[in-house]
């Protein structure tokens, strides 16, 4: 069973994430601001499960709205960056495609839990490519920001639940790369909406 040192790493999350909510809420990036609040607060469930020893009593709505809001957050996220390329920007027939992808995907995962993962993956490769194919920078640049945002697909795939590391190890680690993604990616939403005011 978990024991309360999971805490530690789960408020290396809250920290990341009240950072970036205060650096994109300044740039006016209110969705990747939202979207790192929603990863913050179901880190700071987690702070308060673990460290007040709820941990059983909180698992299931810890796990849940990590799942929920996951998919959610990693919307708003990925819809940050294609808001801000300016192939997308332009256009507002796919900024309304892009709102309304958003509220579906809150809708779904609300309602149909085993979509939650799909869903989040779904945006998280949208925003790897949008990163690597959508940005008006060198290619240097472009494949820079796509190794940031791929950062998490990489944790998720090969270090959450790691059949080759300890379980306490596995999750602190996925929680501390987290953490570093939340804050690395802050110069990537900033390097885009850039470009859109070009």
């Amino acid at each position: 069973m978990p024991g309360p040192h999971y805490a530690i790493s789960e408020s290396l999350i809250v920290c990341a994430a009240l950072w970036s909510l205060i650096k994109l809420g300044r740039q006016g990036l209110w969705l990747a601001a939202l979207g790192s609040a929603i990863f913050g607060a179901a880190a700071a469930i987690g702070v308060y499960r673990f460290a007040a020893n709820e941990i059983d009593a909180l698992a299931v709505f810890h796990k849940d709205f990590s799942q929920t809001g996951g998919a959610v957050a990693m919307a708003l996220i990925s819809a940050q960056l294609l808001l801000n390329a300016r192939a997308v920007s332009r256009s507002a027939a796919m900024r309304r495609v892009i709102f309304a992808a958003i509220f579906l995907t809150g809708g779904a995962a609300a309602m149909v839990p085993a979509s939650t993962t799909p869903l989040f993956l779904a945006w998280l490769v949208g925003a790897i490519l949008t990163t690597l194919f959508l940005g008006k920078q060198t290619a240097g640049r472009r494949m820079m920001a796509g190794a940031i945002t791929s950062i998490f697909l990489i944790n998720l795939l090969l270090i959450r639940q790691s059949p080759l590391l300890p379980p306490a190890v596995s999750w602190h680690l996925f929680h501390i790369l987290v953490a570093v993604w939340l804050l690395a990616m802050l110069p990537v939403f900033t390097q885009f909406e850039n470009e859109r005011n070009l």
